[in-house]
């Protein structure tokens, strides 16, 4: 999943929201000097975030989601995938959320700014660009899809040919809001229960 599922599934708590950005950025063992800085609680979040990246790898509705995606794509199936369904998330919030996306989003950035510090130093032109174009709102839009695919395509080299993945997204759009719809709740549900083991 990518940031905007990630940032939902913390489900409102700061420490988890401030650990599911830094799952991109915290290497290794958590309990490794380099991870020193981060308290248990944004642990915990960054834990998260790799279930949450474990799950969606493994579960057959993402399998099969990322083999409908063409070929052409390669191994960066999977990311594609991500960005598909924090589209659809963004599209249809209301569905999930009570707080209005602009506000949660808001939200968001609050918090991340309020938490800058802890922030390592790579992460933060990432966190600044998110906020800048606003990332997360604009992700339930064709043209926000699209800029984040050519973004993407024209910042890493070895991303060439992303930027198509807007147009698969647009001609085959019902296909993945099913895959997503089929699949999204299965994912909250493994996060509470990661949350809140019994």
């Amino acid at each position: 999943m990518n940031y905007l599922a990630h940032f939902y599934l913390s489900f409102d708590q700061e420490p988890l929201i401030v650990g599911n950005l830094l799952g991109d950025f915290a290497r290794g063992r958590l309990n490794h000097p380099r991870n020193a800085r981060y308290n248990e609680a944004i642990k915990e979040g960054i834990l998260l975030h790799r279930q949450i990246d474990s799950f969606t790898d493994t579960h057959p509705i993402g399998q099969e989601c990322r083999q409908s995606l063409p070929a052409s794509f390669g191994k960066y199936r999977g990311i594609i995938m991500d960005m598909y369904f924090d589209y659809f998330l963004a599209k249809h919030f209301a569905d999930y959320h009570a707080q209005p996306l602009k506000e949660f989003t808001e939200h968001i950035y609050a918090v991340l700014l309020k938490n800058r510090s802890t922030l390592p130093e790579e992460s933060l032109s990432l966190v600044d660009s998110m906020r800048k174009y606003d990332w997360l709102y604009n992700y339930q839009f064709r043209e926000g899809m699209s800029r984040s695919f050519n973004g993407m395509s024209q910042r890493f080299s070895f991303l060439k040919g992303i930027e198509k993945a807007s147009e698969e997204l647009f001609l085959h759009e019902s296909v993945y809001e099913a895959y997503f719809r089929a699949f999204f709740p299965d994912l909250i549900n493994c996060c509470k229960d990661f949350l809140n083991p019994e």
